[in-house]
């Protein structure tokens, strides 16, 4: 009798679980219907090829390897039904060339929530691991934000902003997630995307720049190739200060990481693009207060005002694109126009 009522128990307790396992999935499915919850889900997982090449072309200048490299990377890696290993994507360059803005075009082009969306998380060096004597406080912190972030969605995007500030070690933490590795504790983690962004090579890679350029060759016909060696190798060998970056880092050794993407120093006429397409956010320019026979000239002038290095030949833009918006916004003040807080 005992006997039989535990079975009865258990088998009632067992049916409440599945039922609210069912109720539980078919609300969560009403939330992301009506978008007040975000699901891995094709409602909210847009993958919009379309939108991130054109945003590529329309928003990023001076920067072909970037749009041909990511794209075909991009596209090869979702349209694997079972790709053998998570994409891994290292951006290199000087300030102001891009790389933060090209993995904010990646989700917002993938994610309908973009980089609001909950699939996308964003590590600073400086701002999340300042301290190389916290190393196995952050490694922690790293894999359970890469585990609680990956379970909810297989396609999630992870960026390590400022790896050449990270501290010495710290970056193969992740190295079980990138590997090929079917699982880790029933988890496929072979669908996500990660991406590096770091300051280190910007030198090496202006100077090949320089040599391509002393030879005639445009940077819309330069090849990836020698760019990627020149940086895994600066990369690996170089132990930057106060013991950071991916120096020896075992996701390297190990050739983990899929393509060392570089950004290329920027010339004043991918600068006068940057502040031609920064003027054009603003409504004055359509307005009857602004002349747009000035335009040209504008634009010559904020360029005009930026840096441009190496000394004795003043080809490329010290800091990039990064100063456009606030020179911009500062002509504008000096011509007395007046701005909205929409604008």
């Amino acid at each position: 009798m005992k006997r039989n009522f535990s079975i009865l128990i258990f088998v009632l307790i067992l049916t409440l679980n599945v039922f609210n396992s069912v109720v539980n999935a078919f609300f969560t499915d009403i939330l992301c219907g009506f978008d007040l919850l975000e699901c891995c889900g094709e409602s909210h997982l847009q993958k919009d090829f379309v939108k991130l090449e054109l945003s590529l072309k329309n928003k990023l200048f001076g920067q072909p390897l970037v749009r041909k490299t990511l794209i075909s990377a991009v596209k090869g890696h979702y349209k694997l039904k079972n790709p053998k290993k998570a994409l891994v994507l290292s951006f290199h360059g000087s300030t102001g060339v891009g790389k933060t803005y090209v993995s904010q075009i990646f989700a917002e082009s993938f994610y309908m929530r973009g980089t609001k969306s909950a699939f996308y998380k964003v590590f600073v060096a400086t701002k999340d691991f300042p301290h190389n004597g916290k190393i196995n406080e952050y490694k922690e912190k790293i894999k359970n934000e890469i585990e609680e972030t990956v379970q909810k969605c297989e396609r999630s995007l992870f960026v390590f902003d400022e790896t050449d500030k990270i501290p010495i070690g710290l970056l193969d933490t992740i190295k079980a997630y990138i590997d090929f590795n079917q699982e880790i504790n029933g988890v496929d983690y072979r669908k996500s995307v990660f991406i590096f962004l770091s300051n280190s090579a910007s030198k090496e890679i202006t100077e090949l720049t320089l040599d391509l350029d002393r030879k005639n060759i445009n940077r819309e016909n330069f090849k990836l190739k020698p760019f990627q060696r020149t940086i895994q190798d600066t990369v690996f060998y170089k132990k930057e200060p106060d013991n950071k970056g991916l120096y020896r880092a075992t996701i390297i050794e190990n050739y983990l990481v899929d393509f060392y993407i570089p950004f290329l120093p920027l010339e004043k006429t991918h600068v006068k693009k940057c502040i031609k397409a920064e003027l054009l956010n603003y409504k004055f320019i359509d307005s009857h207060k602004y002349e747009k026979k000035h335009l040209e000239e504008d634009v010559d002038a904020i360029a005009n005002e930026m840096s441009y290095e190496p000394p004795g030949l003043s080809k490329f833009s010290s800091s990039g694109c990064k100063r456009v918006s606030n020179l911009v916004r500062n002509l504008i003040a000096e011509k007395k126009y007046q701005l909205k807080d929409e604008f």
